[in-house]
């Protein structure tokens, strides 16, 4: 399955394998997009790309090899977002400073506000593609690969030998300027939300320092030695220290739920302490047959005035 963009519209690129031939379109569909339920599936636009005058409905049968393009609803239409600023423009990479609020890939909720969006909207960019993540809300240095250096650049990132360095504005004031977290992870067996960390059976290890305490809140590096799943956010909650802004590790998964379906309260951005969370990628060191690769993107002002740093 391949998801991208023709003529400006988005969607996805299907080609029916045999084990589905023979199956209805709206099932086929939402088999092949697990996050599509079947009465999704059967709304959307389906056109065979080989014979696109054919009328296919959501009862009709699909054939081994037919080729089919789903058109993709699209959930954030009308919304503006802040645009990703380019730090480093190569033959073989680009890095970019993603804005918080921006995805780095699209999801059930989100096609514009994502890194992917804007490189495919620039022909400049051609196949360049992020070559790792960022949460939603976290700014700061992602990496994207251009087709050169995309095998490398993978292999890089699934060994674990990029190196990278964040900066987290956390409540209160360890006690410790040095400390390191080695509590396994796993999925919180316990919460509504799936995604969602608790202690597990993963390894995972963190350091962190202190960069500067202020009045009840401190800057910290955070060094992830693994990449668990929102690492840094579940060991400095483990260590008795939130990022301020937190919803999902923070004051009450509850808010988190409420934020996906409405904007935060006047009142909730006061309880959380900032509308996002306060984590930031500020360096990525990769070593490239080509040169090693270092790249710092600057604490934005709005975390910095959370704990007094200018």
């Amino acid at each position: 399955m391949e998801e991208h963009e023709t003529n400006n519209e988005p969607g996805w690129n299907l080609v029916v394998d045999p084990g589905n031939n023979g199956v209805r379109l709206d099932r086929f569909i939402s088999a092949r997009i697990p996050r599509l339920s079947r009465a999704r599936a059967a709304r959307l636009h389906v056109v065979d790309l080989d014979d696109p005058s054919l009328l296919l409905k959501k009862s009709s049968t699909v054939r081994e090899g037919q080729r089919l393009w789903v058109s993709r609803p699209v959930p954030d239409q009308g919304i503006e977002y802040p645009e990703p600023k380019v730090l480093i423009d190569t033959s073989e990479y680009v890095v970019l400073d993603k804005p918080a609020g921006v995805a780095v890939h699209p999801s059930a909720s989100r096609f514009l506000g994502t890194v992917t969006h804007w490189l495919g909207r620039d022909p400049h960019f051609g196949d360049t593609k992020p070559a790792h993540r960022l949460d939603v809300e976290t700014s700061g240095v992602l990496v994207c690969t251009r087709p050169p250096t995309e095998f490398e650049m993978g292999r890089v990132f699934a060994e674990h030998r990029a190196k990278k360095t964040y900066l987290a504005v956390i409540e209160g004031t360890p006690s410790l300027d040095e400390w390191t977290m080695s509590i396994p992870l796993g999925f919180d067996p316990d919460s509504r939300i799936k995604l969602k960390m608790s202690e597990g059976d993963l390894p995972a290890e963190t350091r962190f320092l202190v960069r500067e305490r202020g009045p009840g809140r401190t800057l910290v590096e955070a060094h992830p030695i693994t990449g668990r799943q929102h690492q840094i956010r579940v060991h400095l909650h483990m260590s008795g220290h939130r990022i301020v802004g937190d919803k999902l590790y923070g004051v009450s998964e509850e808010l988190f739920i409420e934020s996906r379906s409405r904007p935060l309260t006047s009142a909730e951005v006061v309880t959380l302490g900032h509308h996002r969370h306060a984590l930031h990628a500020w360096k990525i060191e990769l070593p490239l047959t080509s040169g090693r690769l270092v790249c710092e993107c600057p604490l934005p002002g709005e975390l910095g005035g959370l704990v007094g740093v200018s």
